[in-house]
Parts: C-alpha cells; sequence; structure tokens
C-alpha cells in the first residue's frame, strides 16, 4: 500500500483486525521485509473490549490489535505488509485479516478507508463450473471418509462434512465461507485440493441466501437489524456494533426514563448494540461429532434417534423439548455425580451439546422456523458449559475459567435474542431470568469489567416477559414478582461493582425509573390477587450469594431507596404497596392456619 508523501514520518503503530487469532505466537507479521513479529498479549495492544475477555489466546473469534513501529519501518510511497501462519494447534487452519492501517501518535489513520476494498460474495464463482464437479463435491460433503486433523497420516474419524456442519452444507454458503477457505479446511481434514475444489463447487451451487460472514458473530445485535429480511437475521448486525464500551448500550434503550422499564412495555433487545462479542460459527461447529466422541453408545441412544424425529416432526416445539432431554439423559452417566473433570471430557460433552445446536439451526434454517424472529426450544441456553456440569478451570472451555465463564454467558445471552418472553412467558421459560442474571457476576469475577448495561438489557426483558394484563393469581403465565429480578438489584451491596461503573446520574435515573415502572405494575391488581389459599408463594428460592435481588420484598430496601436519590413520591408509593401486600398476606396465612386448625 502506498503512503503519500511525508506521512511515513509520522507512523507510530500500525492497528489490525484479525479474524480467529485463537492461540499466543498463531500469527507473525513483517512490514517491509523486516523482522517477523509474533502477535502475543506481550507484542501488541489488545482494544477493549478484547483485552478483558483474554485477548490472544482468549475468548474472543475476532481481536483489534496494535502493533507498535519504530522509525524507519514504513516509507513514503509503496510499503509492504506481510503475513504468516506460523502454526496450527490441530484445530485452526487459517486467519482473516479484516482489516489493517498504519496510526500516527494520535491514533489517526493514515491511509484513507477507500484504500481498501470488500470482496463481494456475490459475485463468487465455482472454481469448477461444470455441474458434474457440484455433483461430485456433494457425494464429498455427504460420503468422503477425512481424518481429524490437517495430516493425512492421522486416523480416519467417522463423521461426515454434514455431520458437524449442516446436512447439505447451507451454512457455508449462509456465512460466505470463500472457496479458499473451503479447499483449506478440505485438505486440513485428508483430502485433495481438487476434491476441496469439487466441495467448494457444490456450495457456491446451493440455492441459499448469503448474508453472513464467517466473522460476523451469529444473531449479535443492532440496529437495522429487523429492517433486513427473516432470513437474514441469522447472519447478526455485524461486528461494527459490538461496542467499546458497554455504557454505549444505554444510548439505545430509549431514554433512561419509566417508560423503559415498564413491564408493559416491549424493549427489542435484536436492536440493542452489546460490548460484548458473541461466537462465530467456527465455535458453534463441534470439535468432534457425538458419534466419534462416544462410539456405539451415542448410534444407539434415543438422543441420536431423536434428530432424526425432530426432523420428521418439521421441528415442533415438542420434539425440541425431548430431543433436550434425551441429551440429557445420554450425557447424564458422564457429566454428572462424582466425575474426574479432564479437558478432553469437558471438549466431548460440551461438542455434543454444539452439534445439538449446530442441528437446530440447521433445522431451523431448512424449516423457515425464523420468520417470527424468534426461536420456540430452548437448546441455546441448553448449550452453555455449566449445563452439564463442566468446570471452570483447566478442563473447562478453553482450558480456562475465563472462556468457560464467557460461553456460558454467551450461548445464555443467545437465548435471550432468539426466544426473549414476548410477554409469552411460562413459569421458569424460555429463561429462566433470575440465574441467567445471576451469572453475570460469574463472569464478572472473570473479566474484572463491569457490564452493568447488557445485565439492565436482562432485567428489562425480565420483567417484560410476562403476558399483559394477566396477573399473579396465574401462576405460569402472570405477574410474579416474586419469582424475578426486582429493582432492589440497583441497590444491593452484591451488585455495586456491577452498577459502579455507571455515572451517579445515570444510576439515579435508573434506579427511581425501574422502581417506579415496577410500582406501577404491582398496583394494577388488588393486593388479594398475589395469594391463593392453600398456595405458598415460596416455592423458589434464590442463592443468597445473589444479594436479595429477588422476593418481591423491595419495600425493605426504602432507606436505600431513598440514600440512591430516589424521590419520596416513589418510595412512599413503594411503602404503601409494601404494607398493602403484607397485610394480605398476614390475613392468608391466619386464614390458613384457621383452616388446618378447623377453627
Amino acid at each position: 500500500m502506498d503512503l503519500p508523501a511525508g506521512a511515513a514520518r509520522d507512523v507510530k503503530a500500525l492497528r489490525m483486525r484479525i479474524h480467529n487469532l485463537t492461540y499466543a505466537d498463531m500469527v507473525s507479521v513483517q512490514v517491509n521485509g523486516g523482522e517477523w513479529v509474533s502477535l502475543n498479549n506481550s507484542s501488541v495492544a489488545v482494544a477493549e473490549p478484547d483485552k478483558s475477555y483474554g485477548g490472544i489466546g482468549g475468548a474472543f473469534s475476532t481481536l483489534d490489535v496494535t502493533l507498535g513501529l519504530g522509525a524507519g519501518s514504513v516509507v513514503d510511497g509503496a510499503n509492504t505488509l506481510s503475513f504468516r501462519f506460523n502454526r496450527s494447534d490441530g484445530v485452526a487452519s487459517g486467519f482473516r485479516v479484516l482489516s489493517f492501517n498504519f496510526l500516527d501518535s494520535e491514533n489517526r489513520p493514515l491511509l484513507p478507508v477507500s484504500t481498501f476494498v470488500q470482496d463481494d460474495p456475490s459475485r463468487w464463482k465455482p472454481p469448477i463450473s461444470d455441474s458434474a464437479a457440484a455433483r461430485a463435491g456433494k457425494q464429498l460433503w455427504e460420503n468422503a471418509a477425512l481424518t481429524p486433523g490437517e495430516f493425512k497420516s492421522s486416523p480416519m474419524i467417522r463423521a461426515r462434512c454434514g455431520d458437524c456442519h449442516t446436512r447439505d452444507g447451507r451454512d457455508l454458503k449462509y456465512f460466505c465461507y470463500s472457496n479458499a477457505s473451503i479447499v483449506t479446511r478440505s485438505r486440513f481434514h485428508g483430502l485433495s485440493e481438487e476434491e476441496g475444489r469439487q466441495i467448494a463447487s457444490y456450495i457456491r451451487s446451493l440455492d441459499a441466501p448469503s448474508p453472513g460472514r464467517p466473522w460476523n458473530p451469529p444473531y449479535q445485535p443492532g440496529p437495522g437489524l429487523d429492517k433486513r429480511p427473516a432470513a437474514e437475521w441469522a447472519a447478526g448486525a455485524g461486528l461494527d456494533w459490538v461496542l467499546e464500551k458497554d455504557g454505549g448500550t444505554l444510548a439505545f434503550l430509549g431514554g433512561l426514563t419509566k417508560e423503559t422499564f415498564r413491564p408493559d412495555g416491549n424493549l427489542n433487545l435484536r436492536e440493542v448494540p452489546i460490548s460484548f462479542q458473541m461466537p462465530d460459527w467456527n465455535h458453534w461447529l463441534p470439535r468432534v461429532h457425538p458419534m466419534d466422541a462416544w462410539g456405539t453408545t451415542f448410534d444407539k441412544s434415543e438422543f441420536a434417534g431423536w434428530y432424526g424425529k425432530t426432523v420428521a416432526a418439521r421441528s415442533t416445539a415438542p420434539a425440541f423439548d425431548k430431543w433436550r432431554e434425551a441429551r440429557r439423559a445420554f450425557l447424564k452417566p458422564y457429566v454428572e455425580g462424582k466425575v474426574n473433570w479432564t479437558l478432553e471430557l469437558g471438549v466431548k460433552a460440551y461438542a455434543t451439546q454444539l452439534w445439538q445446536l449446530v442441528k437446530t439451526w440447521e433445522l431451523t434454517q431448512e424449516y423457515s422456523l425464523e420468520s417470527e424472529r424468534t426461536w420456540g426450544n430452548t437448546i441455546p441456553e441448553a448449550t452453555a458449559p455449566a449445563t452439564v456440569n463442566i468446570p471452570d478451570g483447566s478442563a473447562g472451555m478453553g482450558g480456562s475459567a475465563l472462556s468457560n465463564e464467557y460461553f456460558d454467558a454467551a450461548w445464555y445471552e443467545l437465548q435471550i435474542l432468539v426466544n426473549h418472553g414476548n410477554h409469552q412467558h411460562r413459569d421458569r421459560a424460555p429463561v429462566d431470568w433470575v440465574y441467567v442474571i445471576g451469572r453475570s457476576l460469574d463472569l464478572y469475577r472473570e473479566t474484572k469489567r463491569p457490564e452493568p448495561a447488557r445485565v439492565l438489557t436482562a432485567v428489562i426483558r425480565s420483567m417484560q416477559s410476562t403476558e399483559r394484563g394477566i396477573g399473579p393469581k396465574d401462576k405460569m403465565r402472570g405477574w410474579r414478582p416474586r419469582q424475578n429480578v426486582d429493582p432492589s438489584i440497583m441497590v444491593s451491596e452484591v451488585w455495586k461493582p456491577i452498577f459502579a461503573a455507571l455515572s451517579a446520574d445515570e444510576r439515579r435515573a435508573i434506579t427511581e425509573s425501574m422502581l417506579a415502572a415496577w410500582v406501577e405494575k404491582n398496583e394494577q391488581f388488588q393486593p388479594g390477587e398475589y395469594f391463593s389459599p392453600g398456595v405458598s408463594d415460596d416455592s423458589y428460592s434464590a442463592p443468597e450469594s445473589l444479594g436479595g435481588i429477588v422476593g418481591g420484598r423491595v419495600w425493605e430496601q426504602a432507606a436505600a431507596f431513598r440514600a440512591a436519590g430516589v424521590s419520596a413520591d416513589v418510595v412512599g408509593r413503594l411503602q404503601k404497596w409494601g404494607r398493602a401486600y403484607m397485610d394480605t398476606a398476614a390475613r392468608f396465612r391466619y386464614s390458613d392456619n384457621s383452616r388446618r386448625s378447623g377453627k
């Protein structure tokens, strides 16, 4: 690339955005034939939020990194930048440089945006144009014997391409994997260059949309996503909508007023960007297929059988529910009770979860189940490592507590995005809001990076998950303040480190608005509607570690709300409702005791 005359002396650094930079010293960069620099967390500066999630070798798939350059590294006029793939870890077969630029001392880019032109996937052609090549590629996709790694001497595996990907390969078309990447990965799995070209020709021939990119995380939220056809929703809003700062999310909530927090409102989380990079498609794909992980035990299992039944049922909600339960029963002997967790066992268990997730996406796309931009199942939440008891640490995903907690948070976030209630909550499904929001504390302990705005989006949606107008007498669908996260989260000592990242004015506005909306919703129903004779409302007890943010006894925090700057009027209404609630509770308890004593 060319630097204008006089610009070279201002160059201080090279900024790069690299996809699949997944471990230290995977990639080296060279400027103008100089020394090769291996990229790791010591040799480059990693941008936020990537850095807090472990940087190179951490949780995020795509990283923004900056390499300092010494005087004379670049010249006016033509400069050459070279990249090298140093080694494979047995999983990666390459990386993608998405963008780069030279920076001055003020971090301003010195090359105009017009210097770089993105390739247009709509113009891609099959590597081999005749239809026979596509037919041969289809046969290879369905039947070719593969090795698990890039060396042909590796033992063969039972899984075929369509077993770990979608059965027809539409995921590679949908997320725009290039011909070069398909050929490279085919060779990684022991196929020839020609066979890889045939598979790429087959993928190019598919009649499927191609709105995504390998580096753009599926379902990443962001403005404008709902304006695109529902068939393109899975492509996500793109990496550019992963915010640098968590606080940036607040600007997309529609203001910090009572209206934002109304339980009868409908915050569209698909359009609200967050400072959290969702997993890319590479990290949806299982490292090992269940048939290779568990052998004939999987082949003969009800879990394996339910994939076919779910296909036959055209992916109805009951079929997904039974399939999920079949997976739990299948994995139970391996992951419940006294388990000697190793990294190998963790990878096998997690890969089994991922296989079900990928196949769920496959069926969702194949049967056009996203027309309403929602999923009718809880498979995403069931993909979290915690669901199968994979512990943090060396046996966790990525071999670290941070990466393990990231994947827990990511799949919970995906469940919220694809099925966040929409006033159609049923007991604790499709999202167990108390559990999901509570896990934010576990992630914070690893990243040391509070994300109050992302937590707030979940809190808002949790309050908006029950059906409008249905009161607390309906234990499954109605408003249940005692079994949901309540406004006391804003004054909880346990949650103080999370919300300390907000300004004092933001905390006060959020606290007052949330409390006012919560009280107003409670006032829609008579105190007696919150109780049923002989039925306890105490069936769910949140862990004490969550800091008392569940239980509905918010009025007991009146002093804390006053100290947080909430108006006397709102606190007064809270206390008035609390007294009415407690008086009614006492009468119901007396009535129940009287019945039991025969009076």
